[in-house]
């Protein structure tokens, strides 16, 4: 398969689920993805407030008023999404690079501190949840597990 031409990519608009807090801040998330076939479509970013949502999840979506509405999840990537609120904001770079590290990629959002992160398949989210767990003791940074993958779950290659 040959490189994907961006223009072909599209917004998918998700209702969001508000908490006691009103959070998150926004009523609906658009998120970049690609046309797979007729109405499905693969996550191209990292969600930052769509909870059950990964990178490379193929989704269904609905054109309703030219937007298009997310459906639900058709396959799942077997990627997990974590979201980080780091307190100290010049610890960002870090904290990314860290991420990075153990494999995992991550996009900064709008609010200063908060970092959505996709973890692959290939990464231990046990391994991972140790290091968060351990900054979040020293109150370095909140996490929280909004998409995690099902065992067994998405595209395996050859068994």
């Amino acid at each position: 398969m040959g490189p994907m031409n961006t223009d072909d990519m599209v917004k998918i608009v998700f209702k969001l689920e508000k908490d006691e807090d009103d959070y998150p801040p926004a009523d609906y998330e658009s998120v970049w993805a690609f046309p797979v076939g007729e109405g499905l479509f693969r996550i191209d970013n990292i969600p930052f407030f769509v909870t059950g949502i990964a990178l490379g999840d193929v989704v269904s979506a609905i054109s309703d008023g030219g937007e298009l509405r997310f459906q639900k999840v058709v396959r799942p990537s077997g990627h997990s999404t974590l979201r980080l609120i780091i307190y100290d904001k010049n610890e960002v770079p870090t904290v990314r690079k860290l991420l990075e590290e153990r494999g995992c990629t991550s996009e900064g959002s709008h609010i200063p501190g908060l970092i959505s992160v996709d973890v692959p398949p290939s990464v231990s989210l046990a391994e991972l949840r140790a290091m968060l767990d351990e900054g979040e003791a020293q109150e370095r940074w909140g996490y929280e597990e909004a998409c995690l993958a099902s065992p067994g779950e998405g595209d395996k290659g050859l068994r």
